[in-house]
């Protein structure tokens, strides 16, 4: 679950400070892609032949050539009429730093998604994925998954979402999240708001190119490493690709383990979001790269 956008992708010769671009920001090279989290995270689950279900919101004034693109099953998307798609302004420095204005896409008040919500076989799968969206939408979610499935894996992926939520509102989500995947940044904020609520959960912690830290729901720490990549071509949307390569590897371990937790097969599971990520870092856009 999450949203489906048009990434607008764009470069700057300017160096961003820790403010951001700043004024005067030249920008070359634009082009338009299909982003989104939820949309690149299907796409990547689509390439490593992973079945899905993806829920999301879209307009209906320029949701068609989207739904054109992505080939699969829209019964979990959520057509508001009359409105646009999210888009995403992304703008890359010569550091690979990146900037994004974020349009969220139509406005569905909160008892219509959880009305869509109720509406959907959460009894039938295996991991639910709440990527990032609204904060009320999120936490419906991740609470309808395990209501409706208490055996669900979920894995929460609030992202930019993340470090503009309260701790009430991060620990009513927390509640009913198995996995926590975020970067330095959003982890941080979430550890300084619930000092001691991520106990007995599995978080997953990147940081750009450095190790990926896994710390898991039994208290033990994993750091692994993220392989050199060439050419590094555009960081946009390898995150959600990491997502995907993760889920698809858990996924596996779920189907394939007799005794234990998934969590022994951690490092394997991170690897191969890794793998994928990288494969993104190599093309431009979110869904244009291949296994």
């Amino acid at each position: 679950m999450g949203a489906l956008a048009y990434d607008v992708i764009g470069k700057t010769d300017k160096i961003f400070d820790e403010s951001g671009p700043g004024l005067n920001c030249k920008v070359t090279d634009q082009q338009e892609f299909f982003g989104g989290c939820a949309g690149n995270i299907a796409y990547g689950l689509k390439l490593l032949k992973t079945p899905y279900l993806l829920l999301s919101a879209a307009g209906s004034e320029d949701f068609r050539r989207y739904a054109q693109h992505l080939n699969h099953q829209l019964d979990g998307i959520l057509t508001v009429k009359g409105a646009h798609c999210a888009r995403a302004n992304i703008i890359t420095d010569p550091n690979g730093t990146q900037f994004t204005a974020f349009s969220p896409g139509p406005a569905i008040d909160i008892d219509t998604w959880k009305v869509h919500l109720q509406n959907q076989a959460f009894e039938s799968l295996d991991l639910f994925v709440c990527a990032p969206f609204p904060a009320p939408m999120m936490q419906a979610a991740l609470r309808i998954a395990k209501t409706k499935n208490g055996n669900i894996l979920n894995v929460w992926v609030p992202g930019q979402y993340a470090d503009s939520m309260d701790a009430t509102t991060l620990n009513n989500a927390i509640l009913y999240c198995d996995v926590l995947i975020g970067n330095a940044h959003e982890i941080a904020h979430i550890r300084k708001m619930l000092p001691d609520g991520l106990a007995q959960k599995t978080v997953i912690e990147t940081d750009g190119a450095r190790p990926v830290r896994a710390l898991l729901a039994d208290g033990n720490q994993r750091t692994l490493p993220t392989p050199a990549v060439s050419p590094v071509v555009d960081p946009t949307g390898c995150g959600d690709a990491f997502v995907a390569g993760m889920v698809h590897a858990l996924l596996k371990t779920l189907d394939e383990s007799v005794e234990g937790h998934w969590e022994r097969n951690i490092n394997d599971i991170v690897r191969a979001g890794i793998r994928l990520a990288g494969r993104c870092l190599t093309e431009r856009g979110s869904q244009t790269y291949s296994r």
